[in-house]
């Protein structure tokens, strides 16, 4: 008999393909599943992963920027600490040099006093305001004068503080800003990049339904034809 003419046996070409394609199939939800991304390769999805790196850009400069500005914010409240020592220190010197008209005081302990304070507001002042020197001739024998050089750093140091907190609340806006956008961004990118592990798991289940299907298909083809041959034998 001739078998070559009679019947050919081979793998059915468009079976395999399908078993095939479900196979990388089956592959490719797996890493999904496991990476938590359903793009983990430019041949999953090419543009997909194009924007999802340029949002990843974004969202790490974005990031970046709210940690400079609230760095920043930290070294204003620094300085508003600075600010308020000095305030404190000079608020002191005022009133000894009040005291200093009454003849009740001494006037040596007041001075004594007066030169410890601008010691210590010039010490500040030069770290929060960058000025060497910032007060002198705080004289307890001239409380007017006196009274004029505190009243002079009182307002210079006011005007840095106020400067120094609106600088901190147009801050605190921005990284609100930062904030949102790399949320929004984030939120985007997630949509690209990241599994639907509910959506993934039933395409998953799915893939397994038709694999296995096909699976026991062609394995029932197999042996179809392999009783086929043994008769014909």
């Amino acid at each position: 008999m001739n078998l070559s003419n009679s019947f050919s046996i081979h793998k059915p070409a468009s079976s395999l393909s399908f078993i095939e394609r479900q196979q990388k199939d089956r592959e490719k939800l797996t890493e999904q599943l496991s990476s938590g991304l359903k793009i983990n390769k430019a041949s999953d999805d090419a543009a997909g992963l194009q924007i999802s790196n340029r949002l990843t850009s974004q969202i790490n400069g974005l990031n970046q920027l709210a940690v400079n500005s609230s760095d920043q914010i930290n070294l204003n409240n620094v300085s508003s600490g600075q600010y308020g020592s000095i305030t404190d220190s000079l608020q002191r010197a005022a009133e000894l040099s009040v005291q200093s008209g009454n003849p009740l005081y001494d006037s040596a302990a007041i001075q004594g006093e007066l030169d410890q304070l601008t010691g210590e507001i010039n010490a500040v002042a030069e770290q929060a305001l960058g000025t060497s020197g910032f007060i002198s001739g705080l004289d307890a024998s001239d409380p007017a004068a006196t009274q004029a050089a505190i009243e002079s750093a009182l307002a210079t140091v006011g005007d840095a503080a106020t400067s120094n907190g609106a600088q901190s609340n147009a801050l605190s806006s921005q990284i609100s800003t930062y904030e949102v956008t790399s949320s929004n961004s984030s939120a985007a990118r997630s949509r690209i990049r990241d599994t639907d592990f509910a959506q993934t798991t039933g395409e998953m289940q799915k893939n397994e339904l038709l694999l296995q299907a096909s699976l026991k298909i062609q394995r029932s083809e197999e042996e179809r034809k392999g009783l086929l041959f043994n008769k014909m034998v």
